[in-house]
């Protein structure tokens, strides 16, 4: 048995999608079940009848699935702006308007409400401009849910933490993306606000996000800059001699992957330039000068 959408015909009967048999309906079940297949279908089509008993319209859209981009996960149902009957005849009747008007009071009647509201409208228009799919966003919210849900939201930047929770998704997802990027495309808060926000989310969400370590940007700073598999064989080498050194706790992974590879270039003979791998790296020469003598040192000691 699987279930599948309903379509209609020319005549405005519901057809079974597979073999185009005529759809039974099952009032117990909320189903359809086609004459002649089988085929299970959901009953998609919820009525209402006005106090005249007179007429049904089509008032609310509940074949969306249910998404943690809704104001509400408890109550996915909302008045459509559509006035079409079950039948897919336009009619016209004041009573929808009303509730219509009440339906959208009833999303920010309260303060949590308006607050979950605004930073999912807020997640929305952030992932849409920096271009992520709708993983990260629905990730982003279960993050905002929660912080909200701790009474932790109160007083501070709504678009700052929406932002924040953003940045948390790509981590836990493994997509590269720097906060430098967000707060570019963004341009609604700072470095420091969504950095700050970022530890703040982490830590009451006792959230452990493991630290990519810089062998994993060797492979993507040697294409940039042209060095052969060869030379990264020997940052790899020259980075697991390194490995656990006091000297370089702290660190930025991608400085010592950097780094690495302007040592290893040398003893492979490539002599690339410290602005080539600042370059490839986005890093500063002085930055890629710094880890190479400390690295240096080690290496020596």
């Amino acid at each position: 048995m699987m279930l599948t959408r309903n379509v209609l015909d020319a005549a405005g009967d519901i057809m079974c999608t597979v073999c185009n048999g005529r759809l039974v309906s099952d009032l117990d079940n909320a189903e359809k079940i086609c004459s002649l297949c089988g085929i299970v279908t959901k009953d998609y089509h919820a009525s209402y009848y006005n106090e005249t008993g007179l007429s049904t319209t089509n008032i609310t859209k509940i074949d969306e699935p249910t998404s943690l981009m809704m104001y509400e996960i408890g109550l996915p149902s909302k008045i459509d702006s559509k006035n079409v009957d079950v039948n897919g005849k336009h009619f016209h009747n004041p009573q929808i308007e009303k509730l219509r008007k009440l339906n959208k009071f009833t999303i920010s009647d309260n303060s949590k409400t308006k607050n979950l509201n605004k930073a999912i409208g807020e997640i929305r228009r952030i992932t849409e401009i920096m271009g992520f799919n709708t993983l990260i966003a629905e990730r982003a919210s279960y993050i905002y849910r929660k912080i909200l849900n701790k009474g932790m939201i109160r007083g501070r930047s709504i678009t700052g933490i929406a932002s924040a929770t953003i940045y948390v998704a790509c981590e836990e997802m493994n997509i590269p993306f720097s906060i430098n990027k967000i707060v570019e495309l963004v341009g609604n808060s700072t470095k420091k606000s969504i950095t700050q926000y970022y530890k703040f989310i982490l830590r009451q969400l006792d959230m452990n996000i493991g630290v990519v370590g810089p062998s994993h940007s060797i492979s993507k700073i040697a294409k940039k800059a042209g060095l052969s598999v060869k030379t990264e064989r020997k940052a790899l080498e020259i980075l697991e001699k390194v490995y656990g050194d006091p000297m370089l706790s702290g660190k930025k992974p991608v400085t010592l992957a950097a780094a690495a590879l302007y040592l290893a270039s040398f003893q492979t003979k490539e002599h690339t330039t410290q602005l080539r791998i600042a370059i490839a790296s986005e890093l500063t020469t002085i930055t890629i000068r710094k880890r190479s003598v400390e690295l240096s040192q080690i290496l020596k000691i």
